[in-house]
């Protein structure tokens, strides 16, 4: 017997059929099925119904604790999920039959120093964390060290720190490069930078991305599209790679480049 988690899109009907039609298959079947998880002990595998922003919480609720994630797409560009709804009982099949590969992605843990020295822990993300200027607020002035070394100070619309997953998102809006998963790597990207300072940069695992908020300056820390801490002049968010690891099921042989161009309706080469 298989324990499987479901998440589906809270605001799509066609998640909820699907959902319940994949819950009655999996307990004829004999697995047990778990309807929004909250706790991932003892799951065996996730099964998540919705598009990228569906997979982004269903891999905050157990991907973070290392079940494997399924993705179906019911979104648009599903760079996260795995295969459609017509495909999803044959997936079930072949996933619950071992036929299948995984995905290891690392992710981006975050904290800030607050000026008076406590240390304000913002966990983990999947895609990016930024930082992003306050509504009504000015540009940020901030200093960027990376692996402990001083780099440069700017004034930007904000900062992107994102992981090689999250190359395809936000930071890809931004005109940051699209790079290899397979990478353990961060890719840091200004957001309407008022300097020289305007490519993006690729650091390696071992060198942790410190933003410091210099005079006036105020923000918001943002991660995987959700707020979670205020910053202002004093503070410093800390980024680096983070401890876990999330297991992502594939079950064609595409390379992730192939992905890329199919989800972009790129030309074939």
């Amino acid at each position: 017997m298989t324990r499987v988690g479901i998440v589906t899109h809270h605001s799509k009907p066609e998640a909820a059929e699907l959902a319940g039609r994949a819950g009655s298959w999996l307990s004829g079947r004999g697995h047990e099925v778990v309807e929004a998880p909250t706790d991932p002990s003892g799951l065996d595998l996730l099964l998540v119904l919705g598009g990228d922003g569906t997979m982004l919480h269903g891999i905050g609720l157990a991907g973070f604790a290392g079940v494997p994630v399924l993705g179906v797409n019911l979104g648009q560009l599903g760079f996260l999920t795995e295969v459609g709804a017509d495909d999803l009982f044959e997936a079930l099949e072949r996933v619950l039959a071992g036929d299948h590969t995984v995905d290891l992605r690392s992710t981006v843990e975050a904290s800030v120093r607050r000026a008076d020295g406590s240390t304000e822990p913002l966990g983990e993300g999947m895609n990016e964390v930024a930082l992003e200027r306050a509504v009504g607020g000015k540009l940020i002035r901030m200093s960027l060290v990376i692996g402990g070394q001083p780099f440069t100070s700017f004034g930007a619309d904000g900062l992107i720190v994102a992981t090689p997953t999250g190359s395809t998102a936000y930071a890809f809006s931004m005109r940051g490069p699209v790079v290899s998963p397979e990478h353990r790597a961060l890719i840091v990207v200004a957001v309407g930078a008022h300097s020289l300072f305007d490519r993006p940069l690729v650091v390696s695992e071992d060198q942790p991305v410190e933003v410091s908020l210099l005079a006036r300056g105020e923000g918001v820390v943002v991660m995987d599209g959700r707020p979670r801490a205020e910053v202002a002049e004093g503070d410093v968010l800390t980024a680096s790679i983070g401890r876990s690891v999330v297991r992502l099921i594939r079950l064609g042989p595409d390379s992730h480049f192939t992905r890329v161009a199919r989800r972009f309706g790129l030309p074939p080469a």
